[in-house]
């Protein structure tokens, strides 16, 4: 009982600390350290007294509790408090270490985008929203025309444009070669048209300095619905059907979905995102 005590007030407090800053672990080293300095002063006391009833204390036991429990303390709290700030930096830096990890295991590290199973496990967990799917128009001829690297710099530069018009409220990914995936939430479905299209006319509209060449790209994209009775295969499929609608009617236009299930030709449709705020005007 006595042991569970001691315990309990020693280290009751560990398994709640967070060791992710250094005031928190000096916070933790400096409480420890005087807890054990306490006990550490106790177990001396008691030990010279059992000494001193068998007379084998040379000096009073008043003076040699008072040297002793001094020491006691000293050497207490100095070890405690070095290894509790040793152990406090271990795992400040194993947690940096795991949160760095953790980042990059869902970056893309070209972009510094979100990669593919990072946005599908944040979708996942959406159940309303718009899912825009993107493509860079004809990127294969990028490639063979002026080069990988400059295909890279292509992609770099289509993630930078949407990065600063979407904003930190909405996800941004790239989840495949040249293809890029946009999660919009919080938004009602006119701004979403809006953002969408001023999107589209910016990367148009920029001229791209790829590996000593000039590049101009347009980009082709698919916009669906987001609705707690679909899953994220279900949306991505509809988004890649606008997506592929877009490609087939001409490129550097974004197809919506709704437009799509209304429109009387489904299955090659050619409504454009312009078109479609036409008609709702």
């Amino acid at each position: 009982m006595l042991k569970k005590q001691i315990e309990a007030w020693v280290i009751r407090d560990i398994g709640l600390t967070e060791f992710d800053n250094w005031d928190t672990v000096l916070r933790f080293a400096t409480r420890l350290s005087i807890r054990n300095s306490i006990i550490a002063c106790v177990m001396v006391a008691g030990l010279l007294i059992v000494l001193h009833a068998f007379d084998v204390l040379l000096n009073p036991l008043v003076r040699d509790i008072a040297i002793g429990c001094g020491i006691a303390v000293i050497v207490a709290f100095v070890l405690t408090m070095l290894c509790c700030l040793y152990m406090g930096y271990a795992v400040i830096h194993l947690a940096r270490t795991r949160l760095e990890f953790r980042q990059m295991s869902r970056t893309d590290m070209l972009s510094g985008l979100l990669n593919r199973r990072a946005f599908i496990e944040d979708l996942s967990q959406v159940e309303r929203g718009y899912l825009l799917i993107l493509d860079i128009d004809r990127f294969k001829q990028i490639n063979d025309r002026y080069g990988h690297l400059a295909g890279d710099d292509v992609i770099v530069s289509v993630a930078n444009t949407l990065t600063e018009i979407v904003g930190p409220t909405n996800l941004v990914a790239r989840i495949g070669g040249e293809e890029f995936a946009i999660l919009f939430q919080d938004a009602e479905f006119a701004e979403v048209v809006a953002m969408t299209e001023r999107l589209r006319r910016s990367i148009a509209n920029r001229l791209i300095d790829a590996f000593h060449q000039t590049i101009a790209v347009t980009v082709s994209g698919g916009l669906a619905d987001i609705t707690p009775l679909r899953d994220f295969s279900a949306v991505y499929a509809a988004a890649d059907r606008a997506l592929y609608a877009a490609k087939t009617s001409g490129r550097n236009r974004i197809v919506l979905e709704r437009d799509m299930s209304r429109s009387p030709q489904a299955d090659t449709p050619s409504l454009t995102l312009t078109d479609a705020a036409i008609s709702a005007a």
